[in-house]
């Protein structure tokens, strides 16, 4: 169990009548528990280089609902320049250059696409199927069957894919912040089938997505260089 340790202190001798002086400290622990948060994605920075709005953590990637805790501060020394901060598209706060934050965060998930594509028939040489940008060629006649296993082994940039049934491969979104509705039928905008024989790939969407409305993003008030640094402690 690993410990970790954090401390404020807020002292003023002129913002109040009195002089100000808030000081406490927290052990970084799980949800509901006394055990140590083990887990972190490293002490980082993110330099951005435009005034898009960039994604620093998807709650996809965390389990839902646990007690998270984000670091972040602006590296800059320019006074004017900030970083806006927003769980998904809602704006939480400006960091100025040399503010930081620390807060909790429940990385809630959203609901990833998924949509099944399943082969019949029979498929000949040179046969073609085009997905998500990968490009599966068949080099000689073959089965339904051993088509779909070579379409659920392939790796995918956005997807992932594992034949599910005799025939049928099963593709899951790796971001539920990809919200493409896969087209339904044997001629699927988006799963290409190119067949010489009569193989057919029929398209069957299975689960539409829900975005993420937990993510943490960022969104740099110039377009030249500026650097946030960041830290995720997480279950």
């Amino acid at each position: 169990m690993a410990t970790t340790k954090t401390a404020l202190t807020i002292t003023s001798t002129d913002l109040l009548t009195d002089s100000l002086s808030i000081a406490t400290t927290a052990t970084l622990t799980g949800a509901g528990n006394s055990t140590g948060l083990t887990d972190t994605t490293g002490l980082g920075r993110k330099t951005t280089s435009s005034v898009d709005q960039y994604t620093l953590y998807y709650g996809d990637q965390y389990t839902d609902n646990k007690a998270h805790k984000v670091y972040l501060k602006n590296i800059s020394e320019t006074a004017a320049e900030y970083f806006l901060i927003s769980i998904d598209d809602e704006p939480i706060g400006r960091l100025y250059a040399g503010d930081w934050a620390f807060f909790p965060w429940s990385a809630t998930s959203g609901v990833k696409a998924a949509f099944t594509v399943t082969f019949a028939a029979t498929w000949a040489e040179d046969d073609t199927a085009v997905f998500d940008g990968v490009t599966i060629t068949l080099g000689s006649v073959e089965t339904p069957v051993a088509f779909a296993i070579l379409a659920g082994a392939a790796k995918y940039p956005n997807f992932t894919a594992a034949v599910t049934s005799s025939g049928v491969v099963t593709f899951t979104a790796k971001d539920s912040n990809d919200l493409s509705l896969i087209e339904a039928g044997t001629a699927s905008a988006d799963y290409v089938v190119t067949t010489n024989g009569n193989g057919t790939g029929t398209v069957a969407r299975t689960v539409t997505p829900v975005a993420s409305a937990n993510d943490i993003k960022i969104t740099p008030s110039v377009g030249t260089a500026i650097t946030l640094e960041h830290m995720l402690f997480h279950e």
